[in-house]
């Protein structure tokens, strides 16, 4: 029996690799530069200290009180969000400006961003692409994976010299709207993909919005929390039919794990993506845009948001 369940595992890797193989070989498509944001936890030491960069802890005020990353300044999910006409939108230019000064902040420093939510550090991310800034790396895995890599966490709060950041102005070009969306809806481009990044009960649970693609946004992390390396995540969008030459627009609840996917992409060579910002939580409040309801399943009736 042992040399029987031995026999099959080795057929069943055999299989894996040769199809793996199969997919990377047929692949033609051309990737942008790629592993350069996300940074595993054992470089964040590189960082540490240095005058050109700058650790943001991205915890609740209250969780990083009590630990965070030694140098580390906070900068919680509420400070670069704001919650018109719906929840979890990109803050203003004057807000960032503002915000990334008090931290110390400037336009050459270098940002290390890590969370504990593996969301609110892409969002971060996004939110300073939308204004032009590059300098942003993000901690895959982050605090857990920090914690593990042996790093020790204080509660002591630094110093900080607040200087001048001035923002450049919003760049369209990563950002969809509910029109963009409509607009795909009503006169589908072929080339345009719209992915959804919740969940299959959720999607059963308040319908998606039509013709989108479902890809789950915990189908992007190994186990232990860490984002699946460059490889992996295109071959496995490649199964989605997802190609890094489509224009892709991808939404979830409320634009959170989004940004987290939207960072694992860009890392890996995409650049034409965009986020709907409103996300399913406006498209759903509106009783005029459609929804694709699975069949069997009762529409839901609730359009307030909630």
């Amino acid at each position: 029996m042992a040399l029987k369940r031995f026999v099959k595992t080795v057929i069943v890797l055999l299989v894996l690799v040769l199809t793996t193989g199969m997919i990377t070989a047929c692949n033609t498509s051309d990737y942008a530069e790629s592993g350069k944001i996300i940074i595993p936890a054992a470089d964040l030491s590189t960082y540490i200290g240095q005058d050109n960069a700058v650790i943001v802890d991205m915890q609740s005020e209250e969780d990083y009180a009590v630990s965070h990353v030694e140098g580390a300044v906070n900068i919680p999910l509420s400070e670069i969000v704001i919650n018109v006409p719906v929840k979890n939108m990109l803050t203003s230019k004057s807000k960032l400006q503002k915000l990334l000064s008090a931290k110390g902040i400037g336009n050459d420093t270098v940002i290390v961003a890590y969370d504990a939510d593996n969301m609110t550090a892409a969002r971060l991310f996004w939110t300073m692409l939308m204004y032009q800034n590059h300098n942003v790396l993000v901690v895959d895995g982050g605090l857990k994976a920090i914690v593990a890599a042996g790093y020790t966490l204080t509660d002591a709060v630094p110093e900080i010299v607040p200087t001048e950041y001035v923002a450049a102005d919003k760049d369209e070009t990563w950002l969809a709207t509910a029109q963009d969306v409509l607009n795909q809806v009503n006169e589908p481009d072929k080339n345009t993909v719209l992915l959804d990044v919740r969940t299959q009960e959720e999607y059963y649970a308040s319908g998606k919005v039509p013709s989108s693609v479902m890809v789950d946004y915990y189908d992007n992390f190994y186990a232990d929390g860490t984002l699946k390396n460059i490889q992996t995540t295109r071959i496995n969008y490649l199964q989605d039919g997802i190609k890094p030459e489509n224009d892709i627009i991808m939404y979830c609840q409320t634009s959170m794990r989004a940004a987290e996917v939207f960072l694992r992409l860009y890392d890996a060579g995409y650049r034409n993506m965009k986020i709907y910002d409103g996300a399913y939580l406006e498209w759903s409040s509106n009783a005029n845009y459609p929804v694709d309801i699975p069949s069997g399943v009762v529409a839901p009736t609730n359009k307030d948001a909630s």
